[in-house]
């Protein structure tokens, strides 16, 4: 039987203030797209302890963000080169994404707006990594 210390309960937050944050893969799924394209399903936890997804699409529109998120998780990215990316690879990356606030069903939730690299992370609000 499983068993744990109990601590005082507290809520974990829902959500963050829209802002600059360090966020970890904690889990990856490889699966398909609404409309039938290979995807990635990212869960993101923020140094604040909140969840929230985001999605590698594989299809040539997209492919940029693919490159902003391996850039911002620390890995090189070579323009015209051929990459395989598996969903075990990408847990455990840490990485900057700027995060925006967003309502859906009655309920505030966050979304990744932009991966951050070098720079990047000077604009906006900045929240302390883990």
């Amino acid at each position: 039987m499983p068993s744990y210390k109990a601590s005082t309960p507290t809520e974990r937050p829902d959500h963050v203030e829209p802002g600059d944050y360090e966020v970890e893969v904690v889990d990856a799924v490889e699966t398909t797209s609404k409309n039938g394209h290979e995807m990635i399903e990212l869960k993101l936890k923020t140094s604040e302890g909140s969840y929230l997804y985001d999605f590698l699409v594989f299809i040539p529109s997209a492919f940029w963000k693919i490159d902003a998120f391996r850039a911002a998780t620390g890995e090189s990215v070579t323009p015209d080169e051929d990459v395989e990316l598996t969903s075990d690879d990408l847990i455990g990356r840490i990485g900057s994404a700027r995060l925006v606030l967003e309502e859906y069903n009655g309920r505030k939730r966050n979304k990744v707006a932009a991966w951050l690299t070098g720079s990047d992370n000077k604009k906006g609000g900045s929240h302390d990594p883990f």
